[in-house]
C-alpha cells in the first residue's frame, strides 16, 4: 500500500534515482516492476537498515516520497514516521492529501500534496519540486519551523502528562 505500482513506472519520466529502504511482502513485486519498466538504473533498493543509516539517507535526499494507498481509515488518517523524518532532515516531500498530512501542511507547508496515486499525479508532484527552486527553498525553510514544534522534546511532555492523567 505504498504506491509502488505507480511510482516505479513514473520513474521513467523523473531524472533522479529513487532510493527505497526497507523490505516487505511486496518487495518481489517491486523488483518485477523495476524490470518491467526498465528503471533498474534509477531505483536503488537498500533493504532493511538501522535507524541511524535511515537518518543518514534522509539527510542526503533531495525529495522525500511518502505515498499511501487509501485502503481504509487506518491509512487515510495515518501519519507515517518518514513524514517527520523528512521534515527533520529539511527535505521537502511529496505526500498524500489526506487529513493529517493536510492539517500539518496547512500550518507549515512542508510538502507537495497529491490527491491520488496515479502516475501523472506523482510525476507532477515530484516535478513541481524539481522545477521550482523558489517553492523548494520555501518548503525547506518551513521544515525548520515545523520541526521546532514536532519533535520528541515537545511530544515527550504530552506523553508524560497523558500517563499522569491516567495513573495519577
Amino acid at each position: 500500500a505504498r504506491g509502488f505500482e505507480s511510482l516505479i513506472p513514473a520513474m521513467q519520466q523523473i531524472p533522479y534515482t529513487l532510493v527505497i529502504c526497507g523490505d516487505g511482502n511486496f518487495m518481489q513485486q517491486v523488483k518485477e516492476l523495476i524490470i518491467r519498466y526498465d528503471v533498474s538504473d534509477k531505483v536503488e533498493l537498500k533493504g532493511m537498515l538501522p535507524p541511524a543509516a535511515l537518518w543518514q539517507i534522509s539527510q542526503q535526499a533531495f525529495i522525500g516520497i511518502n505515498l499511501v494507498e487509501n485502503n481504509g481509515l487506518n491509512q487515510y488518517y495515518s501519519l507515517a514516521n518518514k513524514f517527520f523524518d523528512y521534515m527533520h532532515a529539511l527535505v521537502p516531500q511529496v505526500t498524500m492529501n489526506f487529513p493529517e498530512y493536510r492539517r500539518i501542511n496547512d500550518q507549515f507547508e512542508i510538502a507537495v500534496l497529491i490527491d491520488d496515486l496515479q502516475e501523472k499525479s506523482i510525476i507532477a508532484g515530484i516535478n513541481s519540486l524539481l522545477n521550482n527552486k523558489e517553492e523548494y527553498a520555501q518548503l525547506m525553510q518551513n521544515c525548520i519551523k515545523a520541526r521546532e514544534l514536532f519533535n520528541w522534546q515537545n511530544e515527550e511532555k504530552k506523553l508524560i502528562n497523558f500517563y499522569k492523567n491516567i495513573f495519577g
